[in-house]
């Protein structure tokens, strides 16, 4: 039986490499697979405990299979059953493990508890990599992966075998058991509620275990994709949802949620693609099983006393009633007689009631779509989710029961609703506004656009309307709303099948032009102008809306109402204001939300229009920038206005001057800097300008809709600046307004959204970095930006037009100020917070990117800023000057190394300790004092080992962790001691660091996991780079008078030295002298180029590394040391003794272990080892 570890590095190697897999690589693949298929079959399930075996552990000798007897002492004992009885294992097992855990840590010196933890641990291990290794069979199936066809055949053979052997009903117990309180699952209370993982971090086994249940809720939907459902499979994981929604509540966390969602869509898939039945060797199985439709009719219109679990149960309801739909015509064709076809339609009415009466619509925009939990999950079953939703939605609209439903909706709302109907005050009407808003843009922050589907949601009756026809549905009132969301192609087997949704549907497009007819108020309008936006969302779609709404379709909706509305605003606008005195009009809220609509519509077809088309769609774009100055217009409504210009200038970068312009004339001030002639007090003159509509209008409703969609249309237009100049002198009224008004008091302010508040933060953050990134330090910047004479104030009080943005970041940075403290205010809370909210928060990707970018401005700022410290002293200080004053601001930037949701910020993270740990000598002590060293050390590690998992070839080395851990090791070794090399390779900084006993098996550390790197070799193609730098690394450390005896110790001991004896193995003999002759060369000549369909490629450096390690050993080894003399003895057999056998010479024996060899070429090898 494969080991689960081998297991997974087996099927990774084959499945997900950049390259096809070698026939080689697949006969290792299905040979692991048919030798793995009893650890599938039994997922998860371990002998339990045994009396017997507990009596042979009590008795201190043990038999371990393929091994010798083991004897224990007491606390081995002791450990071994606490494990057994903390995770209901085989005591025998339990003794393997504590085995295992002395093999990979060393038990020397260790307490019982971190022991039991380490052992709990690799079980863990062991089971992370037997559920991830079915996992990728799975993906490797349903997601299309540009495999051959004939091995996903048989994968999916392989996968159908199992599944119908019991697999899928053991997944939903699996997800049963890991949530109880039982030593199968989280464990019983006096269990220990900790392990250690892999990477030496403690961690909540409860945590681990939930998140195997996630894996495992994923299963599940995959296997629906493999394998048909079967009556029985339905009603499990139909039991299995109602438990699990049951727990879902808002304390519990991200996870649970998340396997309820897993559970619903393999339940929602299941009905669709049984219903649908595309592929002709997989008949629809539920359909043709009468008991079952009568029997889970029953079960699912039972109502229950949890509303929780009941707004489940709504969307099964909604998915099963879609099942029978499309079902009917089959029904139709097979019913004896019309009892069972008239039961069928009855079922329908009845789901459909209890759809509408609960408005599963809103659930599933509200509690499923629009959480964090959905959107946080894993990008490939949102994917799936999201297609088939859309499938379930458009089916249900284009069968006539949906259709005649959706009439009668949408004719109750156009005659319950008056005509742009207004309830409330203006702020709520607008907090109102901006929650569609919100909703109309989730569709953006998922996978890529590509089709969309159209879902209802039920909203309150104004308050206008008259009581007496609002009596029933508890005085609630149905309108049609369409919730952006996504088509995708159609995954497993339907994926070929499956007709495109514009091409020929002529049922959503004659229910497009049924939707669009006789609008009387602006909610229905603005619910059918959110479908088009959606049905613009691909090419073909973008052409058809704009068509629809540039003809003469629709009476009253199309491109010239949005532009005449725009034009009659700004009209009645300028006659106000020519009235000396009058009051300018009110913006009628119905008129502002449709414009917002069209708007949005109008993006949509701009975006995905064809790009030879659209060019001749909208000749002028003028209308789109009149109402930006008035102050009544609602600030959505001019966010949505400059999101559209933004749009227009993303599909014509031409238009920039053109839109420069505009905004000049139109805009609000504080559009661009001032000229160098102008006045400060310019901007000050100004009554209503983009500063008082921030802190005035916007700050008051705490939403902030216009100032984002400002500085994203900045962002964008300065992105397209070529000319570099003027060193950005035209942008510094901007970048004062950025700085000084929006970024400043940030912190400061009230936010109605969280999710705004991070997104203003990024769009600040992205102006900084391309003020850093667009403009350069020149020499003139040394002498004539700051005048030392003067305070501080008065350097900083220049006039607007002599600031330079670039310089005014760096002096903020350099002195500790706004900017520089707001970046550290959005670091500081650690990678652990910020890890918990990009799981749980709706923001937490706009979080994400605001720390991604802080450490970006931090990198561009460490380039720049020596460059004028020197004469900027003693004003301003270096960066790192800076941040030595408060040791928490540099821990929280090192420790982002351990967020492993991003490499990119890994990197960050790297690429800051390369500069600090060159700039601050007491780093290490820094660490040290801040107890963050031990954390550090095993990050790093974890980082480093992570890397080498990896299964795709990374072409740029300046973003492959791996290369950027060993390359700060290198670096930093001879810098003063104890400096970081010391401290992430675990060599001694408290005491001489020659004095070190180096033990990686006993410490998890960047040692540990480069010795294991170079001992396998592994993934020669994708870490060749790691086994050259770790070479290198290992070299340098031989050099250098410190580290040199402890690592040559280390090195030079038998069961570590057979790395290079190994890794020597595989250069060809005849070749040797040739490297030893040009050594003194290595690292002058360039290294040849890499061949990327090579198996096995070893550089000029990576075997010249090694052959350096066994010259520096023979000829600095201590041979009066047993171990450098056996190390010495070993390479000088390996090299001649090999030599001569392959050259077919006798051998004959004149020493123990040692054939006679020509004397010449020890002379020859000797002599160079004395040059």
């Amino acid at each position: 039986m494969v080991s689960p570890k081998l297991l997974l590095s087996t099927i990774e190697s084959a499945l997900l490499s950049s390259s096809s897999p070698k026939p080689l690589q697949r006969i290792e693949l299905m040979h692991a697979l048919r030798n793995s298929i009893s650890l599938f079959q039994s997922l998860l399930s371990y002998p339990p405990p045994s009396a017997s075996d507990r009596a042979q552990v009590q008795l201190k000798q043990v038999r371990l299979p393929d091994s010798p007897p083991i004897s224990l002492d007491d606390q081995d004992v002791q450990i071994a059953l606490k494990l057994s009885d903390d995770l209901h294992l085989n005591e025998i097992d339990c003794v393997r493990l504590i085995v295992s855990t002395n093999q990979e840590w060393g038990l020397l010196g260790r307490e019982p508890l971190e022991i039991l933890r380490r052992a709990a641990g690799i079980w863990y291990t062991e089971r992370r990599d037997l559920v991830i290794a079915l996992y990728t069979l799975l993906r490797a199936v349903v997601l299309d992966q540009d495999f051959e066809v004939d091995l996903v055949a048989d994968i999916q053979k392989y996968l159908e075998d199992l599944i119908n052997a019991g697999l899928r009903q053991r997944l939903l117990s699996l997800i049963k058991e890991l949530n109880r309180e039982e030593p199968a699952g989280w464990g019983v209370p006096q269990a220990d509620r900790h392990i250690i993982d892999s990477r030496g971090v403690l961690v909540e086994r409860q945590a681990v275990v939930c998140k195997e249940r996630l894996i495992l809720g994923h299963y599940v939907v995959l296997s629906v994709l493999i394998v048909r459902t079967s009556p029985n499979d339905i009603k499990n994981m139909y039991a299995v949802l109602k438990d699990c929604a049951a727990e879902v509540n808002d304390s519990n966390g991200t996870l649970k949620l998340q396997v309820t969602f897993s559970l619903l869509f393999s339940i929602l898939i299941a009905f669709i693609s049984d219903a649908l039945s595309t592929v002709p060797d997989k008949a629809s199985v539920l359909s043709h099983d009468a008991s079952f439709r009568r029997e889970f009719q029953d079960i699912v219109i039972v109502s229950g006393n949890d509303p929780k679990v009941d707004s489940f149960v709504n969307v099964v309801r909604f998915a099963w009633a879609v099942h029978l739909m499309l079902t009917q015509d089959t029904i139709t064709a097979t019913a004896a007689n019309s009892i069972s076809l008239s039961s069928d339609v009855e079922h329908i009415y009845l789901c459909l009631d209890v759809i509408y009466s609960s408005n599963v619509f809103r659930f599933l925009l509200n509690e499923v779509l629009s959480t964090a939990a959905y959107q946080n999950d894993d990008e490939d079953m949102i994917y799936m989710y999201n297609a088939y939703l859309h499938k379930l939605l458009t089916c249900f609209l284009s069968h006539p029961l949906a259709r005649d439903k959706v009439k009668e909706m949408k004719e109750e709302a156009m005659s319950a609703l008056s005509p742009y109907s207004v309830s409330g005050s203006y702020e709520s009407r607008h907090d109102n506004d901006m929650d569609s808003q919100q909703t109309a843009e989730i569709s953006p922050n998922l996978l890529s656009l590509f089709w969309s589907c159209i879902l209802f949601i039920k909203i309150e009756a104004s308050s206008e309307l008259n009581q007496d026809d609002i009596s029933r549905n508890n005085k609630q009132y149905y309108k049609i709303y369409y919730y952006h969301h996504h088509m995708v192609q159609v995954t497993s087997q339907e994926k070929s099948k499956e007709p495109e949704l514009m091409s020929g549907n002529e049922v959503l497009w004659t229910f497009v032009n049924f939707a669009g007819e006789d609008h009387t108020n602006f909610h229905t309008l603005v619910a059918f102008l959110k479908m088009l936006s959606t049905l613009a969302s691909s090419q073909e779609g973008a052409s058809k809306v704009f068509e629809l709404l540039q003809g003469k379709t629709f009476r009253s909706v199309g491109w010239s109402t949005l532009f005449d509305c725009l034009s009659i605003y700004e009209q009645k606008f300028k006659q106000s204001l020519q009235n000396t005195g009058a009051v300018l009009p009110e913006f009628e809220e119905g008129d502002a939300k449709a414009l917002v609509a069209y708007l949005n519509v109008l993006q949509k077809v701009l975006e995905n229009g064809n790009p030879i088309e659209r060019k001749n769609w909208f000749p002028d774009i003028e209308p789109l920038f009149k109402l930006l100055s008035y102050e009544n217009v609602p600030s959505y409504l001019k966010g949505a206005l400059r999101n559209t210009i933004a749009i227009f200038l993303k599909a014509f970068p031409t238009l920039k001057d053109t839109i420069w312009t505009y905004l000049e004339q139109y805009d609000l001030p504080v559009v661009v800097g001032l000229p160098a002639w102008g006045s400060a007090n310019q901007i000050s003159t100004q009554v209503y300008d983009m500063r008082f509509e921030l802190n005035e209008v916007e700050a008051r409703r705490e939403r902030y809709p216009s100032t984002l969609s400002f500085l994203n249309l900045l962002n964008a237009l300065i992105a397209e600046e070529r000319d570099a100049s003027d060193r950005g002198r035209r942008f510094v009224g901007i970048f004062r307004f950025v700085y000084d008004h929006v970024f400043g008091p940030f912190r400061q302010r009230a936010y109605a959204d969280e999710s705004e508040k991070w997104q203003l933060v990024v769009a600040c953050l992205q102006h900084f970095r391309m003020i850093l990134t667009m403009y350069e330090i020149k020499d003139e910047d040394v002498d004539s930006v700051v005048d030392q004479s003067q305070p501080p104030t008065a350097a900083q009080s220049a006039p607007l037009e002599t600031q330079l943005p670039v310089l005014e970041l760096l002096k903020d940075f350099m002195s500790g100020k706004t900017v520089f403290r707001n970046i550290m205010s959005i670091l500081l809370p650690g990678v652990n917070a910020i890890i918990v909210d990009r799981a749980n928060e709706i923001y937490g990707q706009s979080l994400e990117k605001a720390v991604h970018l802080s450490l970006e401005i931090v990198l561009l700022v460490f380039e720049k800023d020596l460059l004028l410290a020197d004469f900027w002293r003693p004003l301003y200080q270096p960066l790192h000057t800076i941040l030595s004053q408060d040791q928490n601001l540099v821990v929280a930037l090192l420790e982002y190394l351990r967020y492993y949701f991003q490499p990119q910020i890994q990197q960050c993270s790297i690429k800051i300790m390369s500069i600090l740990s060159s700039r601050m000598v007491g780093l290490v002590q820094l660490l040290l004092k801040s107890n963050c060293a031990k954390c550090l050390i095993e990050d790093y590690a974890a980082c480093l080992d992570s890397r080498t998992e990896e299964c795709q070839v990374i072409e740029n080395s300046r973003e492959d962790t791996g290369v950027l851990i060993i390359q700060l090791l290198i670096d930093n070794i001879n810098r003063p001691a104890p400096n970081i090399t010391h401290l992430l390779l675990k060599f001694e900084v408290d005491m001489p660091v020659e004095r070190t006993i180096l033990q990686p098996k006993c410490h998890y550390s960047c040692l540990k996991v480069i010795l294991d790197i170079l001992e396998k070799l592994s993934k020669p193609d994708v870490n060749a780079l790691l086994h050259e730098f770790g070479f290198q690394l290992l070299y340098e450390l031989c050099l250098d008078p410190l580290t040199c005896g402890p690592t040559m110790d280390l090195l030079s001991n038998k069961n570590v030295f057979v790395i290079y004896l190994l890794f020597y193995s595989t250069l060809h003999l005849n070749n040797v002298c040739i490297y030893f002759q040009h050594l003194h060369t290595i690292g002058v000549a360039p290294l040849p180029k890499r061949i990327n369909n090579q198996a096995l490629r070893i550089s000029s450096l990576h075997q010249s590394m090694a052959l350096k390690l066994l010259v520096l050993e023979l000829h600095a080894g201590d041979i009066t040391v047993s171990t450098h003399r056996e190390a010495c003895h070993n390479i000088l057999a390996q090299i001649f003794i090999r030599d001569i056998r392959e050259s077919g010479a006798d051998i004959s024996l004149s020493h123990p272990g040692i054939s006679t060899i020509d004397k010449s070429k020890v002379l020859y090898v000797t002599a160079l080892f004395l040059i």
